[in-house]
Parts: structure tokens; sequence; C-alpha cells
């Protein structure tokens, strides 16, 4: 559901808090699976040269892998509410990437100027899942690729940050009928929605444009003479 401004950002301004805090000792605690990460970056068809967005990329786990498929030629932009994970991320000397402090659901970028908008391990987090969705379709070109993805299923997310307690307690991520209604509201189309033991992926298109042609019914028949 959506949220009031002055409720989204009481919550935005939590979630900051909370990854600002967390953000020092952030590395020591994620494990890396770069066969596991390179495998769901497989799904936004990323090319060499193309843009696309880090959403939620906290300390840069990502980065290394998205430099990886799109080449010196491409334009990685890493985003995330927290300025102290941005820093830890920054500091890793990596070549070719812009950072953008900002939230999800306030994406600072042109409307479709990416060729994949990736988030992962983020989507609980945002204070209007719907709004973020939105957002993130909005920055997606036309036949471009919208991936989510956690290392756990979605109620094995849930439970572990219920078990965190504090301000993070109750960031889930939503039924599978929910999301998809966020999906058909941001204009997106599920292409595979995978939940089970060691993964949640979800991925979705921006429907490219369909060529209209204008009947003239009138020029296709003979003229009489």
């Amino acid at each position: 559901m959506g949220r009031s401004r002055e409720g989204r950002s009481s919550r935005q301004e939590a979630v900051r808090e909370y990854f600002d805090r967390a953000a020092a000792d952030w590395d020591e605690k994620v494990i890396i699976d770069p066969e596991r990460i390179r495998g769901v970056l497989a799904h936004a068809r990323l090319g060499r040269g193309d843009t696309v967005l880090d959403v939620g990329a906290g300390t840069g786990v990502l980065l290394p892998f998205l430099l990886e498929v799109v080449g010196p030629a491409g334009r990685v932009i890493a985003l995330d509410i927290s300025p102290a994970m941005l820093e830890q991320a920054r500091s890793k000397g990596f070549r070719g990437v812009e950072y953008l402090c900002a939230a999800a659901e306030d994406i600072p970028l042109a409307e479709e100027s990416c060729r994949a908008v990736i988030c992962w391990s983020a989507f609980p987090h945002f204070a209007d899942q719907r709004r973020a969705m939105i957002e993130m379709g909005r920055v997606l070109a036309p036949g471009g690729r919208l991936v989510i993805a956690h290392a756990d299923s979605r109620q094995a997310v849930n439970e572990f940050h219920a078990g965190l307690g504090g301000t993070v307690a109750g960031h889930r991520l939503p039924e599978d009928s929910t999301m998809r209604g966020f999906l058909e509201t941001a204009g997106l189309e599920e292409v595979l929605l995978a939940d089970g033991p060691g993964r949640y992926l979800l991925v979705a298109a921006k429907p490219a444009p369909r060529c209209r042609r204008v009947h003239d019914a009138g020029r296709d028949r003979p003229r009489p003479r």
C-alpha cells in the first residue's frame, strides 16, 4: 500500500540511520557467492555498454559484477539511502561507478534511462514499496528488465528481519499477489517469480512500444476512374 509523504519520510529516516550505523562492519557479515550473483544478473540480459542501476547498492556487493558485464563503455549507477553505506562502496575504488544518495521512492534519474535495474537484498527496506516499484519502472527503458533478488526465500527473509527486531523487524518481502500488483501499477510484465529454499527471484520487463500503423482504408481501395 502507498504511504503518506510524512509517514514515508519518517520511515526513510529510520532506515537511513539504521544502515548508517551498520555500514562500518557490514561487509564482515555479507557472504558473497560469485556464481550465484552472476546467475542472478544473467536475468537482466545486460550487454557491453549498457546502463544499469543498482537500487539499494549498500557497500557495493554487486558493483564488480556489474562492471564485469557492461564493460568500460557501460554505466553503473549505485543508489542507496545511506551515505555511510555508499562511502564504504566508494572506498573500494571501483572505476566507472556513479554514486547517488537517494531513496528508491525518488530516483533522481531521467525516465527510461537504464537498460536494467537490479535490487539485491533491499526491497523489504523501502518505505513505500509500491512507489519504489513505480520509480524503478519509470527509469527502465522499454525492453529493459528489473531484477529483484534475495539469497533466501521470502519466508526466510521475513523471519530473519523479524528476529533482528528494532527498525527492520517489520521489513518484509510482500506476498506474490502484492508484488504482481506492484508490477502492474508500474507498467511492468512478469517474466519469472521463483521463491524457494535459498532463493527469491522476481524478473520483470518493461514492454517495448509496439509499432502502430494508421490504416487508411481509402488509400487501399482502388480509386474510381
